[in-house]
C-alpha cells in the first residue's frame, strides 16, 4: 500500500492486483489508486496464471512486482510472454529458501526486506547481484501526547512506579513469548516492578496465558489483537522481541520509531533495526536470564531509557520511512528497464 501511493506520488502509475475480499484493495481504491481482484491459489494454479497473463495483455505494464511467495512462479511464467516487462519478486521471511529455480529464471531481481534475508537467498544459490535490500518502510505517524499514553496505563490498572514493557506479535512458537514470560518472572523475582503487555493473538494464546501465573499474576495484560499500536507504544517504557526467526519485524522498527528502546534477540532482521548499546540490547535466542537482566538494565536506569528512546526515534524514523523505501525500489525498477531494454534490441541469435 505504502509502495503504491508512493509511486502515484511521485508520477507513476501502480496498479494494486489483489486476492478478492483482501483489505488491501478496499484501502487502495480508497486511496484514488487503481485496483483489480485476482486470486492465485498456490504456486501451481493454472486458471489463475492464465488471469494473470490476460491481466498482463491488457495492461502492458512495464514491471511486474510479485509481493506474495505464491505468485512468484505464476510470475515467472507469465513474465515470459513479454521481453521488455522487468520481473521483481519480493522476499518477507528468512525461512529457508527450497531452491534457488523461483528466484531466477525470469525474475530479474529479488528485493529483500533485510540484509538477514538477502543473505539466506544468496546461500541458496540466488545471484548476490541479483539481490536488493530494500527495508520495509513505514509511514511514522506523529508522537501520541501524553494523556493518551497515562490514559492507556491507567486502562491497564498499573501502579505509578511501574515499568511496562511492551510487545506485539503473532502467539506462535517461533515467537517464543514463553522465554519473555520467564525474563519477566525473573525480573518480579529480583522486585522490579515490571508489566507486560502483550498485543497478539494466535495458536499459543491459551498456553501463555496458563503459564503467566504466581508471580506473574496480575502483571501480564493480553491486549488480543489490535490494528493500532500507537497507544501501547506511546505508554511503554521498553518493547521487547524474543523469536527465533524474523525477517524484519515491522512492529519492532514501530515501537523504535516511537522512542521505545527495546531488548531482542539476535534473530534474523531485528540486529538491523536495534543498534546495540544505542537504540537498545540484544541477547541470543533462548537466553532468558540475559533477556532478564538487558530488561532489569533498562527498568532501572531512567536516563538510559530516555537517551535510548530518542536515538532510537531518530534511527527508526531515518532508515526504515517509506521514502527511503519507495526511492530505493524505483532504483531497482530502473536498473532493471535498463537491462530489459538492451535485450530487447539485441540481435537475435540462431
Amino acid at each position: 500500500m505504502l509502495l503504491a501511493r508512493g509511486l502515484k506520488e511521485r508520477g507513476h502509475e501502480a496498479l494494486v492486483v489483489a486476492p478478492k475480499g483482501a483489505p488491501l484493495l478496499d484501502r487502495a481504491a480508497d486511496a484514488g489508486l487503481p485496483v483489480r481482484a485476482l486470486t492465485l491459489r498456490g504456486d501451481l494454479d493454472p486458471a489463475g496464471t492464465w488471469r494473470l497473463a490476460r491481466l498482463l495483455r491488457e495492461v502492458r505494464p512495464d514491471i511486474l512486482h510479485l509481493h506474495d511467495g505464491h505468485a512468484v512462479l505464476p510470475g515467472q511464467l507469465t513474465g515470459r510472454l513479454a521481453r521488455t516487462m522487468g520481473v521483481i519478486a519480493h522476499r518477507r521471511t528468512v525461512f529457508r529458501v527450497r531452491g534457488s529455480w523461483k528466484y531466477t529464471g525470469r525474475v530479474d531481481r529479488v528485493i529483500a526486506i533485510s540484509e538477514a534475508v538477502r543473505e539466506r537467498l544468496m546461500a541458496a544459490g540466488v545471484p548476490e547481484e541479483r539481490v536488493t535490500v530494500a527495508y520495509s518502510g513505514l509511514a511514522f505517524p506523529e508522537a501520541l501526547p501524553r494523556d493518551r499514553a497515562l490514559a492507556f496505563r491507567r486502562e491497564l490498572d498499573l501502579p505509578e512506579n511501574a515499568i511496562l514493557v511492551a510487545h506485539a506479535a503473532a502467539l506462535t512458537k517461533e515467537k517464543r513469548q514463553l522465554d519473555l514470560l520467564a525474563a519477566i518472572r525473573t525480573c518480579a523475582k529480583e522486585g522490579v516492578p515490571i508489566h507486560l503487555a502483550v498485543a497478539g493473538a494466535g495458536a499459543m494464546e491459551a498456553e501463555l496465558k496458563a503459564a503467566a501465573t504466581g508471580e506473574l499474576a496480575g502483571r501480564v495484560h493480553w491486549l488480543g489483537f489490535r490494528r493500532d499500536l500507537r497507544p501501547l507504544w506511546a505508554a511503554a517504557d521498553v518493547a521487547a522481541f524474543c523469536s527465533e526467526a524474523e525477517g524484519l519485524c515491522t512492529a519492532l522498527v514501530e515501537a523504535q520509531g516511537a522512542g521505545v528502546p527495546a531488548v531482542v534477540t539476535r534473530a534474523g532482521g531485528m540486529t538491523e533495526v536495534v543498534e546495540e548499546g544505542r537504540t537498545g540490547w540484544l541477547v541470543p535466542v533462548g537466553a532468558v536470564e540475559e533477556l532478564a537482566a538487558a530488561l532489569i538494565r533498562l527498568a532501572t536506569d531512567t536516563e538510559e531509557r530516555q537517551r535510548m528512546g530518542g536515538e532510537a526515534s531518530r534511527h527508526a524514523r531515518g532508515k526504515f520511512s517509506a521514502q527511503v523505501m519507495v526511492d530505493t525500489i524505483l532504483r531497482v525498477y530502473g536498473e532493471v528497464l535498463k537491462v530489459r531494454k538492451r535485450t530487447k534490441e539485441a540481435p537475435a541469435r540462431s
